[in-house]
Protein backbone atom coordinates (compact mmCIF):
# COMPACT_ATOMS: atom_id res chain seq x y z
CA UNK A 1 0.00 0.00 0.00
CA UNK A 2 0.78 3.41 -0.88
CA UNK A 3 0.92 6.12 1.47
CA UNK A 4 -1.79 8.05 -0.38
CA UNK A 5 -3.60 4.72 -0.09
CA UNK A 6 -3.22 4.66 3.78
CA UNK A 7 -4.35 8.21 4.01
CA UNK A 8 -7.55 7.28 2.08
CA UNK A 9 -8.20 4.46 4.34
CA UNK A 10 -6.94 6.87 7.56
CA UNK A 11 -10.38 8.97 6.09
CA UNK A 12 -12.34 6.17 6.07
CA UNK A 13 -11.53 5.33 9.42
CA UNK A 14 -12.24 8.83 10.41
CA UNK A 15 -15.06 9.64 9.26
CA UNK A 16 -16.79 6.04 10.07
CA UNK A 17 -15.67 7.08 13.67
CA UNK A 18 -17.06 10.62 13.37
CA UNK A 19 -20.33 9.68 12.30
CA UNK A 20 -20.66 6.60 15.30
CA UNK A 21 -19.86 9.34 17.46
CA UNK A 22 -22.30 11.89 16.73
CA UNK A 23 -25.00 8.85 16.15
CA UNK A 24 -24.26 7.63 20.09
CA UNK A 25 -24.13 11.32 21.20
CA UNK A 26 -27.49 12.42 19.38
CA UNK A 27 -28.96 9.14 20.68
CA UNK A 28 -27.69 10.05 24.45
CA UNK A 29 -29.19 13.66 24.10
CA UNK A 30 -32.53 12.18 22.64
CA UNK A 31 -32.85 10.09 25.85
CA UNK A 32 -31.38 12.72 28.17
CA UNK A 33 -33.64 15.56 26.80
CA UNK A 34 -37.09 12.35 27.29
CA UNK A 35 -35.45 12.18 31.06
CA UNK A 36 -35.56 16.08 31.79
CA UNK A 37 -39.29 16.81 29.85
CA UNK A 38 -40.22 13.79 32.05
CA UNK A 39 -38.65 15.43 35.41
CA UNK A 40 -40.37 18.94 34.18
CA UNK A 41 -43.40 16.64 34.02
CA UNK A 42 -43.45 15.85 37.09
CA UNK A 43 -42.74 18.70 38.46
CA UNK A 44 -45.61 20.40 37.40
CA UNK A 45 -47.72 17.41 37.94
CA UNK A 46 -46.42 17.30 41.37
CA UNK A 47 -47.50 21.29 41.96
CA UNK A 48 -51.35 19.75 41.32
CA UNK A 49 -50.99 17.79 44.57
CA UNK A 50 -49.67 20.66 46.99
CA UNK A 51 -51.03 20.37 50.53
CA UNK A 52 -52.79 22.93 50.56
CA UNK A 53 -53.75 22.82 47.09
CA UNK A 54 -57.56 22.07 45.64
CA UNK A 55 -57.15 18.45 44.94
CA UNK A 56 -55.65 17.70 47.89
CA UNK A 57 -58.27 19.88 50.07
CA UNK A 58 -61.07 18.25 47.69
CA UNK A 59 -59.61 14.35 47.78
CA UNK A 60 -62.36 12.40 49.98
CA UNK A 61 -65.25 14.39 48.25
CA UNK A 62 -63.79 14.43 44.37
CA UNK A 63 -62.88 10.30 45.56
CA UNK A 64 -66.20 9.70 46.34
CA UNK A 65 -68.13 11.65 44.05
CA UNK A 66 -69.69 14.01 46.28
CA UNK A 67 -67.85 17.08 45.75
CA UNK A 68 -69.80 20.17 45.20
CA UNK A 69 -67.82 23.48 44.29
CA UNK A 70 -68.82 26.51 45.92
CA UNK A 71 -68.01 29.36 43.65
CA UNK A 72 -68.70 32.05 46.95
CA UNK A 73 -65.88 30.27 48.74
CA UNK A 74 -62.92 32.72 47.65
CA UNK A 75 -60.26 30.65 49.47
CA UNK A 76 -61.28 27.31 47.37
CA UNK A 77 -61.60 29.79 44.34
CA UNK A 78 -58.44 31.26 45.09
CA UNK A 79 -57.08 26.81 44.83
CA UNK A 80 -58.80 26.71 41.72
CA UNK A 81 -57.54 29.58 39.82
CA UNK A 82 -53.87 28.87 41.09
CA UNK A 83 -55.28 24.91 40.25
CA UNK A 84 -55.88 25.77 36.65
CA UNK A 85 -52.19 27.74 36.31
CA UNK A 86 -50.70 24.81 37.33
CA UNK A 87 -52.53 22.52 34.73
CA UNK A 88 -51.96 25.39 31.89
CA UNK A 89 -48.41 25.09 33.07
CA UNK A 90 -48.50 20.84 32.30
CA UNK A 91 -50.49 21.88 28.88
CA UNK A 92 -47.81 23.49 27.93
CA UNK A 93 -45.47 20.83 28.50
CA UNK A 94 -48.06 18.62 26.85
CA UNK A 95 -48.52 21.02 23.68
CA UNK A 96 -44.70 21.02 23.26
CA UNK A 97 -44.36 17.05 23.15
CA UNK A 98 -42.16 16.87 26.52
CA UNK A 99 -44.37 13.57 27.74
CA UNK A 100 -46.54 10.54 25.53
CA UNK A 101 -50.04 10.89 26.34
CA UNK A 102 -50.35 7.62 27.69
CA UNK A 103 -48.09 8.99 30.66
CA UNK A 104 -50.42 11.91 31.03
CA UNK A 105 -53.62 10.06 30.55
CA UNK A 106 -52.29 7.65 33.41
CA UNK A 107 -51.10 10.38 36.03
CA UNK A 108 -53.82 12.70 35.49
CA UNK A 109 -56.78 11.61 33.58
CA UNK A 110 -58.48 10.53 36.46
CA UNK A 111 -58.35 14.09 38.10
CA UNK A 112 -59.45 15.34 34.85
CA UNK A 113 -62.76 13.42 34.78
CA UNK A 114 -63.32 14.41 38.49
CA UNK A 115 -62.61 18.04 37.66
CA UNK A 116 -64.06 18.33 33.84
CA UNK A 117 -68.03 18.53 35.51
CA UNK A 118 -66.99 21.25 37.64
CA UNK A 119 -65.08 23.97 35.22
CA UNK A 120 -68.12 26.83 35.42
CA UNK A 121 -69.39 28.81 31.71
CA UNK A 122 -67.05 31.56 33.22
CA UNK A 123 -64.29 29.18 32.54
CA UNK A 124 -64.85 27.70 29.71
CA UNK A 125 -65.43 31.38 28.09
CA UNK A 126 -62.34 33.17 29.72
CA UNK A 127 -59.72 33.54 26.35
CA UNK A 128 -57.32 33.22 29.29
CA UNK A 129 -57.94 29.73 30.23
CA UNK A 130 -58.56 28.02 26.70
CA UNK A 131 -55.05 26.21 27.11
CA UNK A 132 -56.43 24.43 30.53
CA UNK A 133 -59.98 23.77 29.57
CA UNK A 134 -58.91 22.54 26.37
CA UNK A 135 -56.34 20.29 28.05
CA UNK A 136 -59.01 19.32 30.74
CA UNK A 137 -61.75 18.37 28.15
CA UNK A 138 -59.22 16.45 25.68
CA UNK A 139 -57.78 14.50 28.88
CA UNK A 140 -60.85 13.54 30.12
CA UNK A 141 -61.82 12.29 26.57
CA UNK A 142 -59.09 10.32 26.49
CA UNK A 143 -59.71 8.82 30.11
CA UNK A 144 -62.90 8.45 29.37
CA UNK A 145 -61.66 6.19 26.38
CA UNK A 146 -59.42 4.37 28.44
CA UNK A 147 -61.63 2.86 31.59
CA UNK A 148 -63.73 1.00 28.62
CA UNK A 149 -60.24 -0.61 27.30
CA UNK A 150 -60.80 -4.24 28.50
CA UNK A 151 -57.61 -5.25 30.44
CA UNK A 152 -55.44 -6.53 27.42
CA UNK A 153 -55.77 -3.27 25.58
CA UNK A 154 -55.22 -1.34 28.67
CA UNK A 155 -51.96 -3.49 29.19
CA UNK A 156 -51.41 -2.49 25.43
CA UNK A 157 -51.87 0.62 25.67
CA UNK A 158 -49.51 0.97 28.79
CA UNK A 159 -46.51 -1.10 26.67
CA UNK A 160 -46.71 1.97 24.94
CA UNK A 161 -46.07 4.25 28.39
CA UNK A 162 -41.98 5.08 28.24
CA UNK A 163 -42.92 4.43 32.25
CA UNK A 164 -44.67 1.08 32.24
CA UNK A 165 -44.02 -1.28 35.47
CA UNK A 166 -42.26 -4.27 34.51
CA UNK A 167 -45.30 -6.46 33.89
CA UNK A 168 -46.10 -4.20 30.59
CA UNK A 169 -42.73 -4.19 29.47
Amino acid sequence: MTLADWKDFATIVGIVIAVLTYLTNSYFQFRNKRIENLKRYFDAHDQLFNADGFIMANIKELEANTYKRDTTDEDMEKKFNRFLGDVEKIAYLTSHGAVPTTVQVYMFGWFAQKVHPHLTNGERNNIFWELAIHYVDELKKAADDYTKLPNEKREKYLKKNTLAYAKYS
